[in-house]
């Protein structure tokens, strides 16, 4: 089910990092420190933003705002996948990756 508020996420599990890209231009952002079972409740989550809002933002992760591109990798973790999104489901009508609206370029430190 799509989200009014994310439009995608890429876990990193080697690196324990989740970037989210959201909607109507609010930016793309990296959160560290983010445990695999985390990921999977937010996989599972019926709202992707009631799971943002009420359980992971609580949370407190360390995050940054970020440039980049997230591009889809098509990686699994067993049977979890390791991305989320309308933009992955459109990547088989040609979208290869999403951008934050007006943003480009690479991830500034």
């Amino acid at each position: 089910m799509p989200s009014s508020v994310i439009l995608a996420m890429q876990y990193e599990p080697m690196r324990e990092e989740l970037v989210i890209v959201f909607r109507e231009g609010r930016g793309t952002y990296r959160y560290f420190d983010v445990a695999v079972e985390e990921w999977r409740e937010f996989l599972e989550a019926e709202s992707k933003g009631t799971y943002l809002n009420c359980v992971f933002k609580a949370k407190e992760h360390l995050y940054k705002r970020t440039d980049e591109v997230v591009r889809s990798s098509g990686r699994r973790l067993g049977d979890t996948p390791l991305e989320w999104g309308e933009a992955w489901a459109l990547r088989k009508k040609g979208v290869r990756g999403v951008e934050a609206e007006g943003v480009k370029g690479k991830a500034t430190a």
